[in-house]
């Protein structure tokens, strides 16, 4: 564990450093930046949930700085090599807004629950947060992600119930009124899914959308309940048409693949196999502006924190 803490401590070192060379009596900033972190997605079309994340942090935060990070190298790399296009992780971007003179920073976790991806990111923050001298912040605040108390689970599926009446076809993000029958139609949210413990998010998120809508189910891609859950809920409801959703803050791989895509292992051909009529409606949640401003409260409620 030694070996370890003084690795990740030398390399805060070198990034934190290295950035400043002739710039080391910077002037402060007064205003605030916010670092939004997300896992990162290469698909072009996905991009639009980005976009709309941030467009509404610029509208609701006018006067901070708002940045994007991805935690994910082979896709940061990816997109270097194809597109030419450089983007920071969270420890890069955290050197640059320090070298450019920001000191309050809210680092605004976009994952959907606390698994591995989020806590890797708050021990990003807590070792940077215990930087001091000209090198550290005065404010470095970690915003929670989308799900972490009831309330937030309960905001999540009232924002949710207006993609419930919208479907898309192929891969195109524009949604059009597909009004449900919700005794005819089932809604089937997939969600990533992960081994570490936060799973259990997956399972109370489901449990209050079965509690709050007629027919409206959740499984995940890599965690329980998976999809024999979710079948087994469709064949109890006497449904016999589904509505797919990706429960993700963009609809990427997952969502074009395993979702919605025509391999024979993909959620929409096995349902098909099971004689289900299926549709769906291709958006991430970072599109949903309900689902936003769940992520805009956690912000502002790091930023009541500072001192």
């Amino acid at each position: 564990m030694r070996k370890i803490a003084l690795g990740l401590a030398a390399l805060i070192a070198v990034a934190f450093v290295v950035p400043s060379y002739g710039a080391m009596d910077r002037p402060a900033k007064e205003d605030p930046a916010i670092l939004l972190v997300v896992f990162g997605t290469s698909y072009p079309e996905a991009q639009a949930a980005y976009e709309n994340i941030e467009r509404v942090y610029r509208e609701e935060f006018p006067q901070a700085e708002v940045r994007i990070a991805f935690t994910s190298d082979f896709i940061r790399r990816k997109l270097l090599d194809r597109d030419n296009v450089t983007i920071d992780n969270p420890l890069t971007a955290l050197a640059h807004l320090n070298d450019e003179g920001y000191t309050n920073v809210v680092v605004q976790s976009l994952h959907v629950i606390p698994g591995e991806e989020f806590h890797d990111l708050a021990n990003i923050v807590e070792s940077v947060r215990g930087i001091e001298g000209k090198f550290g912040f005065l404010n470095l605040v970690l915003g929670e992600p989308l799900l972490m108390n009831l309330e937030d689970y309960r905001n999540v599926s009232r924002a949710l119930a207006s993609q419930f009446e919208q479907n898309t076809t192929g891969t195109e993000r524009t949604p059009h009124s597909s009004p449900r029958d919700a005794g005819q139609m089932a809604v089937i949210f997939m969600g990533h899914g992960t081994e570490h413990s936060a799973n259990s998010a997956y399972s109370q998120m489901a449990n209050i959308l079965a509690e709050d809508h007629e027919n409206v189910f959740l499984g995940t891609v890599e965690g329980y309940p998976g999809y024999d859950e979710v079948l087994a809920s469709l064949n109890e409801s006497g449904v016999k048409k589904a509505r797919l959703i990706p429960f993700m803050v963009v609809a990427g791989d997952h969502a074009l693949n395993d979702l919605t895509g025509n391999e024979s292992e993909s959620w929409k051909s096995m349902l098909e196999k099971e004689g289900f009529e299926i549709d769906y409606n291709l958006l991430g949640m970072g599109e949903n502006d309900g689902i936003v401003e769940i992520f805009v409260g956690h912000t502002k409620e790091a930023f009541a924190k500072f001192k």
